[in-house]
């Protein structure tokens, strides 16, 4: 994966697997602004709101990059754009003792909206994006540990080598979702979303090991 040109200084993880994955529900690349749901823990859990989305966002270029959905112009476009959000995130917090005020944490995620809307549409052939986009669990999931793959590279916290092993198993999960929702009509079925639920509980810490080897589970 390319590097990105984000601050991950500030991003601190630390690995807790999420609730399984609703069965039932359809699937899809659209675009999700709200990565997590209201009180439900993320994979990667010291993250403010901000900072998560800007790791979705960052997994969701890297994911259409590697499908072939995203030309290099667009991944660095893209990269630079997640960049610029990543630089205003710092610097309000700077200016208002280290958190984002409400006015600022409005505006970041309307650029963040905006540059969830641009992924897709990139990503699309032009496509305008849903007005109102269901992505489920496990395709979030997919995006942060995406995401986490390419911050973690980026700061030193995993080599290329690992980066590659760890997004090759993302892949065979992926593949694994889409078949089967293809054995089950399109959706999930309760069996298959538990044992995709275990994967990527599997996948996250496998990450969180791998790029932080001292800290444990």
């Amino acid at each position: 994966m390319s590097p990105v040109s984000l601050n991950t200084s500030t991003i601190q993880e630390s690995y807790a697997p999420t609730p399984s994955q609703k069965a039932g529900s359809p699937s899809g690349s659209a675009p999700s602004d709200s990565v997590q749901p209201a009180g439900e823990p993320a994979d990667s859990v010291q993250l403010s709101p901000a900072a998560l989305r800007e790791v979705a966002l960052t997994g969701r270029v890297a994911g259409n990059v590697a499908a072939g959905n995203l030309t290099s112009n667009q991944k660095q476009q893209l990269f630079g754009e997640i960049s610029s959000i990543q630089s205003q995130i710092t610097a309000d917090r700077q200016a208002d003792g280290g958190t984002l005020s409400s006015t600022d944490a409005q505006t970041i995620k309307q650029l963040q909206n905006q540059l969830s809307g641009t992924i897709y549409s990139d990503a699309h052939n032009g496509a305008a994006p849903p007005s109102d986009p269901y992505v489920p669990q496990a395709a979030t999931r997919e995006a942060l540990e995406a995401g986490r793959i390419v911050l973690n590279e980026k700061a030193g916290n995993l080599s290329s080598d690992q980066a590659q092993q760890l997004g090759s198993q993302l892949s065979t999960i992926q593949q694994q979702i889409a078949t089967d929702e293809q054995a089950n009509g399109g959706t999930l079925s309760p069996a298959a979303a538990q044992a995709i639920d275990q994967l990527q509980n599997q996948l996250s810490q496998q990450i969180q090991e791998a790029a932080h080897p001292a800290a444990g589970t």
